[in-house]
């Protein structure tokens, strides 16, 4: 049988964050020196990334792309395995295949949302080769928060991977929020 958390597990060295300048001298206050202000968003680099694709040709081309980027990956086959490992492991995204063997995206998406716990709340992107009008819909219906189509493009992948992984700059992950589903 195959072993829990089967798939390849990857990890690779941290690569340094480049601090982009803001310009401003005073990042942390409003004009009136007293409130702090929002801070600037940037994206986490590394995040922690769970890649869930039963394909072994779009998973290590997922794989590839995010290791340019410094990310850690996880990597499993299907949405059963996807579901233990969201229980024991905090990831800062999950992109998610819908169709696959054992346990498809949409179930497995749906089973992470509705437990307590661990990655409840974590940035879940569909990732598929349908791309018909209703199935955007079903995604989201089912919890996923976005959507990218197969065959995957590299710009369009950094940029879901950036939108969904916003931290404050110079910062730690603000405490998880409540979902608001």
């Amino acid at each position: 049988g195959q072993e829990v958390g089967g798939g390849a597990v990857v990890r690779n060295a941290v690569k340094p964050v480049r601090e982009e300048s803001s310009g401003g001298g005073e990042q942390g206050l409003d004009g009136d020196g007293k409130t702090p202000a929002t801070p600037r968003m940037v994206p986490k680099c590394p995040a922690r990334i769970l890649i869930v694709e039963d394909h072994w040709a779009n998973r290590k081309l997922i794989e590839a792309m995010l290791l340019q980027k410094g990310h850690i990956l996880d990597c499993v086959e299907n949405g059963k395995e996807a579901v233990t490992n969201t229980n024991t492991i905090e990831y800062d995204l999950v992109l998610m295949d819908c169709n696959m063997p054992i346990m498809d995206g949409w179930v497995a998406t749906e089973t992470i949302r509705q437990r307590r716990g661990l990655n409840v709340s974590v940035p879940i992107v569909a990732v598929t080769a349908n791309a018909m009008k209703g199935d955007r819909d079903k995604c989201i219906q089912a919890g996923m928060d976005d959507y990218i189509s197969k065959p995957v493009d590299r710009k369009t992948l950094y940029e879901i991977i950036d939108k969904w992984t916003m931290v404050p700059a110079g910062g730690e992950s603000p405490q998880p929020s409540s979902p608001t589903r």
